[in-house]
């Protein structure tokens, strides 16, 4: 038997190297299980940096996960509970994303809390520059007007967006005050001395 420590919390646990070799595999990285997680999911590579970015402005010990769309998001999300056996504090997320897009990943989100017999699951801050509207005028889904497609979620432009005033907040001095909001909770948040632009 062997122990190893997790993390700075500096609790030990014994671990048989012989029948436990996929945690050996996992723990060559200190883990600090504890730890508090966000996940961006966004097809653009500039954006998630940015994103994340502002994340740690607001708090540096967070651990940021990013996917480049839906499909890869669900994948980061496993193992966010896996490794932290824990939900993310905030996923922030695009809605136009090849592969799965972010409608898709809000939609499985709220199968999920639904089956579980939540009335509300991980919060999301939607991310984008489209007009926030899917499908034929009939069948049409908003993230601006159906307040029942998603509990917890919140919608920022980004600073492409043509039709910012439909959205809850735009630009990055709001977007930074969401995840301030979901990151630390509703006390008075820090300021952050920078801010980067979302393209």
């Amino acid at each position: 038997m062997n122990q190893i420590k997790l993390g700075e919390s500096g609790e030990r646990l014994h671990v048989d190297w012989s029948t436990n070799r996929s945690y050996v595999k996992s723990s060559r990285k200190e883990i600090d299980i504890n730890a508090r997680t966000v996940l961006v999911v966004d097809d653009q590579r500039s954006v998630r940096r940015s994103v994340s970015r502002l994340i740690r402005a607001c708090e540096p010990k967070i651990v940021i996960f990013e996917a480049g769309h839906g499909a890869e998001a669900m994948k980061r999300l496993s193992e966010i509970r896996a490794r932290y056996v824990n939900d993310p504090s905030l996923i922030v997320l695009d809605l136009d994303m090849p592969v799965m897009d972010g409608w898709d990943v809000i939609s499985h989100l709220k199968q999920e809390y639904e089956a579980g017999g939540r009335d509300s699951g991980i919060p999301i801050v939607v991310l984008s520059a489209t007009s926030g509207d899917k499908g034929i005028p009939l069948f049409r889904k908003s993230v601006h007007t159906d307040a029942s497609l998603y509990v917890p979620m919140v919608t920022v432009s980004k600073d492409s967006c043509m039709k910012k005033q439909r959205y809850d907040a735009a630009g990055e001095e709001e977007l930074a005050t969401w995840i301030r909001h979901f990151v630390r909770g509703p006390e008075e948040p820090r300021g952050i001395s920078r801010f980067f632009k979302l393209k």
